[in-house]
């Protein structure tokens, strides 16, 4: 079974520095990022309003192009009326069996999955100060 990390992207690898500018990935950002995919031998699966009417490839190909070095498995689904992010989550988790996960977001509307969240500044998004915490929560065997 595989680990997975729950990628949110604006206030995580795109620090909100503007509220009217989004969409700028930040290398610091993408590098902790590798750092956690490598080490905790994990797969991405993106969460993210970002997720939005683009295919696994195309996010993929997206964070490539930005120096990602990991591989994106999934998107949650988008198409649950009224969900928030934890519910969507929720919903991934229950149709694909992973030994590990933890959720990588600078909003903490996760239901009950809030023990497996690392919640990032917006403004500032992943930082090396996040590497140990994000990799204890995925190294956490799953439980239901």
């Amino acid at each position: 079974m595989k680990r997975v990390i729950f990628l949110d992207i604006d206030g995580v690898l795109a620090p909100i520095r503007r509220w009217d500018r989004y969409g700028d990935l930040d290398p610091v950002c993408i590098e902790v990022l590798n750092e956690i995919v490598a080490s905790g031998g994990a797969d991405v699966v993106v969460s993210s309003t970002w997720r939005h009417g683009k295919t696994v490839a195309e996010l993929q190909q997206m964070l490539d192009a930005q120096g990602f070095a990991g591989r994106v498995l999934d998107k949650t689904p988008g198409d649950i009326p009224g969900a928030s992010r934890g519910t969507e989550i929720a919903a991934w988790l229950a149709e694909h069996p992973v030994s590990g996960y933890v959720i990588i977001d600078d909003h903490a509307d996760m239901d009950g999955l809030r023990t497996q969240l690392v919640q990032t500044h917006p403004a500032r998004g992943l930082q090396p100060a996040h590497v140990s915490q994000t990799l204890a929560l995925l190294m956490l065997p799953r439980e239901d």
